[in-house]
């Protein structure tokens, strides 16, 4: 019993890790990260009702056109179609989109950006983004979608929630290690 006890404590330590979300404060504008689903886009919606973002910047990911459909959807809930705006390079890793999304930014004067997407994915997206911004002068703060089916209690209890996670940690791993890729 204890050694399920300890199991269950390092695995729900492994997902906690991994969810790194920022509190909740205004900030200038909002990134929506390609992938995940519609609830990123439930997110951006509820986040730029709260804080009053300017810009809600959708970055643009290799072989997807999903950036139009987020975009209509982000419309008809509410968000005016002059503060969208779109990465002008597709991305095909979370370093690239933070490039891409810093290259806007700087262009459009912004100096805070909270970075939203689906909770596995809040470290390293803080670590890589807070790297390339860098120097830029614009302060990134990252935030998870709530009501998320990742959560750390739970993760270890699905087949989805292994392959997540340990996706997850060997992406993070690359990233330690100097590798570029997603």
């Amino acid at each position: 019993m204890t050694a399920l006890v300890v199991g269950y404590g390092l695995l729900w330590g492994i997902g906690a890790i991994l969810i790194t979300s920022d509190p909740l404060r205004p900030v200038e504008a909002l990134v929506l990260l390609s992938g995940g689903d519609k609830m990123r886009v439930e997110e951006v919606v509820r986040t730029y009702r709260a804080v009053g973002a300017e810009v809600v910047l959708l970055t643009k990911a290799e072989g997807s056109r999903a950036e139009n459909w987020n975009a209509d959807e982000l419309v008809s809930k509410g968000i005016p179609g002059e503060a969208i705006h779109f990465t002008r390079g597709r991305a095909s890793s979370t370093y690239e989109e933070a490039h891409y999304t810093c290259e806007v930014l700087e262009q459009l004067g912004v100096k805070s950006v909270l970075v939203i997407t689906d909770p596995y994915h809040t470290l390293r997206t803080r670590w890589i983004f807070r790297s390339v911004y860098r120097g830029s002068g614009i302060e990134v703060r990252v935030r998870a979608v709530q009501g998320h089916w990742y959560r750390s209690s739970t993760w270890m209890f699905s087949w989805r929630g292994w392959e997540t996670t340990l996706s997850e940690v060997i992406k993070l791993m690359g990233y330690w290690l100097g590798v570029r890729g997603d």
